[in-house]
């Protein structure tokens, strides 16, 4: 990443994207930015024409100085990520004060995140015996939480690129992408779901560069055709019926399904896997 230079600090960022708000909303342009830079993410190693087409739709309508002080703004973000993975763009988004314009939408300090992190799991990972832990977060906003449990793992010598699968829902798409920019920029392997938890209604789910270039469809995969063979050693019954959220889920334990590692939770719940919805859990 980038060496930190007097400008490319919190308030260079700052400074250059007041330079373009000043005669743009200030929220779409801060929205337009965390786009453009996952979809950049995003296509570098898993082409997608529909978000490509949005890229060239958002970059329409700036000029090209703009577009040139947008690439400003992500090395920036870059160089800010640099020394430990922490919710750089909720920050930002604070101190922007854009949080009036847009629903009231509040991030959650990093140290505040950090405590949380240490206090709840600190003896998970001083215990670590599987080959990777899954960590779900059904209302991720810019990712913090997963920061600083992140950043823990990497005190503790423990490399979250392998050890680590992260699952994180956000209803609002910026939020759900500024935590796709940060975890990919920390190269954490990830699923990011932009839709309703409650509902299980989904809209867009995005894959981190690190879940591609590790495979982790193929470890996801094996993980839960293990788990479906092993529940077969169990004395269960043949055929029950489990209730969740009013939802009836029926379970046929007379076949053995390889589930898609890539399938929404909504996909999972219908072939009666387990879908759990607390806040910040941990699959270990």
């Amino acid at each position: 990443m980038a060496s930190k230079t007097t400008e490319h600090n919190r308030q260079g960022f700052i400074t250059l994207f007041n330079s373009i708000a000043r005669h743009k909303h200030r929220y779409t342009v801060f929205s337009d930015f965390v786009i453009m830079c996952a979809i950049a993410l995003h296509n570098a190693i898993c082409m997608s024409k529909e978000l490509e087409n949005e890229y060239l739709e958002i970059v329409g309508r700036y000029s090209k100085e703009e577009v040139n002080t947008f690439c400003e703004l992500f090395a920036i973000l870059v160089n800010l990520l640099d020394s430990e993975p922490k919710d750089v763009l909720g920050t930002l988004y604070m101190e922007l004060e854009l949080t009036s314009t847009n629903n009231g939408q509040f991030f959650t300090p990093h140290e505040v995140s950090i405590l949380l992190a240490k206090i709840t799991y600190g003896e998970v990972l001083d215990n670590l015996e599987k080959p990777f832990i899954t960590l779900s977060e059904p209302a991720c906003g810019a990712g913090g939480m997963v920061l600083a449990f992140v950043s823990e793992m990497l005190k503790k010598g423990i490399n979250p690129a392998e050890k680590l699968f992260v699952n994180c829902i956000d209803i609002d798409r910026v939020a759900g992408l500024m935590c796709y920019v940060q975890l990919s920029l920390w190269h954490i392997p990830a699923e990011i779901i932009i839709g309703d938890t409650l509902s299980l209604k989904f809209r867009e789910i995005y894959y981190t560069p690190s879940y591609h270039l590790g495979r982790w469809n193929i470890k996801l995969g094996m993980r839960n055709l293990l788990n479906s063979l092993s529940s077969l050693s169990e004395p269960i019954e043949q055929h029950e019926v489990v209730e969740f959220n009013e939802i009836q889920v029926e379970k046929d334990f007379s076949l053995v399904k390889e589930l898609e590692p890539t399938k929404t939770k909504k996909d999972h719940l219908k072939n009666g896997t387990q879908v759990d919805l607390f806040d910040f859990m941990i699959d270990h």
